[in-house]
């Protein structure tokens, strides 16, 4: 198969041409003996519009659970550990699993690797599985001899970023499920007791204080246009999402999560934990500097970090050092220059970038989880108070009713 390829010289020259290859990763190391460096592989097929719209829109592509990725991996890990031939463990593990586009890429896999490709080579043909920062450090494990020793890692770190993305949730769901009660009783609040009361109230033809006849007109503008009020909402929804979709609208959105003062600490501390931590993970395992920057850099999310490792990209092939570049972006905590510095002196840059990943993927949850300590009451007193007018609208009425009745006897 032809790849289109544009790549850098160590001069920093750009070039571009076509390589015959069994996949990416094969480019790659083409190149690299060349004395080049990819900045960007793509198959040269009339697929490839196709593949670039389904990455336009990920809602059409069938995504594999992480939880399913780290099972495969750790039994891997352990059968290539005990001597199991890896064709023999892929078709084993293929017929285990029961997640179809998983089972589906494991089967062509172990066909691949059974007709003679490197595992590296077979899983770079199913990247859209597993991503090209997986297959690179399987590549880096194979070339080395050390491939059951980095599965094993690969496995540790699969295991991590699930347990984190798990903690993360769980810090998060119980204000998302209180506010979702605490919505639905306020709804049905508005749309059916307030309405009973009100007939009651105009059957007695008694005034009413301000908040019951504020919250009677709100209730009843949301009644007689609900249909309209659900269409607005609905057109929200969808601007919300295009505008999101759209880059200038992505870029926006993900510069409010690194600028935005009340969730700054703790995004900036995330991103900067979980980016430089895979690059130490791909350093640690083989993985070329330049190779790991760019793979980090398609992993990340956020733009403006994207835009980080492409300059860190550059600094390395203009023979610089990284530190300056990242001490020049203020979404990237101070410290973290300062020990990335350390780590390009003392020429431990795996082993520093990995501990300083771990170190503020740590602040970040811990950061949250303070935020969270804070906010979970704020959200009971915040709706609490709104549940509590709304039930002082109803019941101020009722304890004047029952004097203007008491009266009339």
């Amino acid at each position: 198969m032809n790849y289109l390829y544009s790549a850098r010289s160590m001069s920093g020259e750009l070039t571009r041409g076509v390589l015959a290859a069994d996949s990416v990763a094969h480019v790659r190391k083409l190149l690299r003996e060349k004395g080049l460096f990819a900045v960007e592989v793509t198959a040269s097929t009339k697929r490839a519009p196709a593949i670039v719209a389904a990455k336009g829109m990920p809602w059409l592509r069938k995504r594999v659970p992480k939880r399913e990725l780290l099972t495969f991996t750790s039994q891997l890990a352990v059968m290539a550990r005990s001597g199991t031939d890896l064709a023999t463990a892929l078709q084993t593990l293929s017929s285990q699993v029961s997640q179809p586009v998983l089972r589906d890429a494991l089967q062509k896999v172990h066909g691949d690797v059974s007709a003679g490709k490197p595992v590296s080579a077979a899983l770079a043909a199913q990247g859209h599985v597993f991503g090209g920062a997986y297959v690179a450090i399987v590549a880096a494990g194979e070339a080395s001899g050390r491939l059951p020793e980095v599965l094993a890692r690969l496995t540790e770190m699969l295991n991590t970023e699930l347990k984190r993305s798990g903690a993360l949730r769980a810090q998060l769901a119980y204000p998302v499920v209180l506010s979702s009660v605490s919505l639905i009783v306020i709804g049905a609040l508005l749309f059916f007791v307030l309405p009973r009361f009100a007939e009651v109230f105009a059957d007695a033809d008694m005034p009413l204080p301000m908040i019951t006849r504020a919250l009677l007109a709100f209730a009843g503008e949301l009644r007689h246009y609900l249909i309209l009020w659900i269409a607005l909402a609905a057109a929200l929804v969808v601007g919300v999402l295009s505008f999101r979709s759209s880059q200038r609208g992505r870029a926006w959105i993900d510069g409010l999560q690194l600028n935005n003062p009340l969730i700054n600490k703790i995004t900036r501390a995330l991103l900067t934990g979980r980016s430089f931590r895979l690059l130490g993970m791909m350093l640690e395992s083989g993985v070329p500097l330049l190779e790991a920057l760019r793979l980090t850099r398609t992993s990340v999310q956020n733009l403006m970090y994207r835009e980080l490792f492409v300059r860190l990209e550059e600094a390395v092939l203009g023979g610089q050092d990284m530190s300056p570049t990242v001490a020049e972006h203020s979404f990237v905590p101070s410290a973290a220059a300062h020990m990335l510095a350390t780590g390009e002196r003392t020429g431990n840059l795996a082993s520093v970038s990995q501990i300083m990943g771990e170190f503020y993927e740590e602040e970040g949850e811990s950061r949250l989880k303070a935020m969270m300590t804070v906010m979970e009451p704020l959200i009971i007193v915040v709706l609490g108070v709104i549940v509590a007018c709304i039930v002082l609208a109803v019941m101020i009425p009722m304890f004047d009713f029952a004097t203007f009745a008491q009266h009339q006897k």
